[in-house]
């Protein structure tokens, strides 16, 4: 894509004329200076942000890949107490819980959309139906596709590896799948609705694919942007009052999936907007280039050690705000150009980041379709060895591939017509 500027006035700076009047001097015999059109980031400059992107859907695979396919945490304990292991088991066992953060990634990734959103609005302003319409066609289509991969994953295991819904062994993920064929055996017209609307279907989402839970508070966002946009500083202003409400009331977790979203999710959108109305209207990215590259980097593997621990105590509220602060760093970094869009990890998360959202709503039930053949191979339904390690290139690959031919054929298709 060409190097295109895009320019718009500040929309909360107020005209010179009207200051001058509000002064009390006559506009008629003072000069008016006229503002300075604003510069906004070129889709060239942001094209660096999707290693970002494709960072978080990978670390969310490797976070899944775990749970499906590795007996980790106290199980793993009760099996292999401390005092038998030596230095590569330490290293082993560490190296596996830097993947631990699966839903702070999702609060990263929450972010990035925010700020690619307010960009694109900005950018080409859509009337509301041409901007539910732009967001309809960009994500039911492999949203759709990734239901049916769901439910025929599902049933492939349940007729061909029927062990793996056999609850009495007590792992979470074999009652979680034995839950979704009874869903899907008694699938009602409520629950198409639900599905289509990226609620639950009973317990569980349609075919046990649990990256669901993140889809709806970005419909809510996308329902919400025409109008919060409308009144940028209200939003803003309304997201961080509601926000802390939801830190200070601890309870609002068992609300329903839109006062949630208030209270909780909006805000991390939020943010990413803000965030792109900094970079745009200060000298942040100039703050940041005078920022040494090693005491940025510096400060990203400190806040995602914090953010890792956070995660392992649970401690969402926290780790969500510590989330943000990552997001943010790490996008001013990059930005920034302290770090070479040519670096070698840089270009290997890009190409993830191009198909980030297939692998999202891919990689899950690939996954437990994975699990299902350790389950004939070996005859056991708890695993121990890590195995996951082995499920990450065949699960990214096969997303890959079901990208070509699902997610990007229909961007193809829509942007033509």
């Amino acid at each position: 894509m060409d190097h295109l500027i895009f320019t718009s006035i500040y929309p909360f700076c107020v005209s010179p004329t009207i200051n001058s009047l509000e002064s009390g001097v006559n506009p008629i015999t003072k000069p008016v200076v006229q503002l300075a059109p604003l510069q906004h980031l070129t889709y060239h400059e942001l094209d660096i942000l999707h290693a970002l992107r494709g960072f978080c859907a990978f670390y969310v695979v490797i976070f899944h890949a775990k749970f499906i396919l590795w007996s980790g945490g106290r199980q793993y304990l009760q099996m292999h107490p401390r005092s038998t292991w030596g230095g590569i088991d330490y290293l082993a066992f560490g190296t596996d819980m830097l993947s631990s953060a699966g839903y702070e990634m999702v609060i990263f990734f929450f972010v990035l959309s925010g700020f690619f959103i307010r960009y694109a609005q900005l950018r080409k302003h859509r009337k509301p139906i041409a901007f539910y319409i732009n967001r309809i066609v960009r994500i039911y289509p492999p949203f759709l596709f990734a239901s049916v991969l769901a439910i025929v994953c599902l049933w492939c295991v349940a007729q061909g590896v029927p062990t793996v819904l056999i609850v009495n062994d007590g792992r979470e993920l074999n009652t979680t799948l034995a839950q979704a064929w009874q869903e899907l055996n008694t699938l009602n017209l409520g629950g198409v609705v639900r599905t289509l609307g990226f609620m639950r279907v009973g317990n569980v989402y349609i075919g046990y694919n649990d990256v669901y839970w993140s889809l709806l508070p970005e419909a809510i966002f996308y329902l919400a942007v025409p109008l919060a946009f409308w009144h940028i500083r209200a939003y803003y202003a309304l997201s961080m009052a509601f926000h802390l409400v939801g830190l200070l009331w601890t309870q609002h977790g068992s609300l329903d999936p839109f006062t949630n979203f208030l209270l909780t999710y909006n805000f991390y959108f939020a943010v990413g907007a803000m965030f792109y109305d900094a970079v745009v209207r200060t000298p942040w990215l100039t703050w940041t280039r005078r920022v040494p590259g090693w005491l940025l980097m510096l400060m990203m593997l400190g806040l995602f050690g914090v953010l890792l621990v956070l995660a392992v105590l649970k401690l969402k509220p926290i780790s969500g705000l510590v989330a943000i602060l990552l997001a943010v760093l790490s996008m001013s970094t990059l930005l920034a150009g302290k770090i070479s869009p040519k670096n070698i990890v840089i270009r290997i998360l890009h190409k993830v980041g191009v198909f980030s959202f297939s692998l999202y709503l891919y990689h899950f039930p690939l996954l437990f379709l994975c699990y299902a053949g350790l389950v004939y191979l070996t005859g056991e339904t708890v695993f121990y060895a890590r195995y996951y390690w082995l499920a990450l290139p065949l699960v990214t690959l096969a997303s890959y591939l079901l990208y070509r031919v699902t997610e990007r054929p229909s961007i193809n298709y829509f942007r033509k017509v």
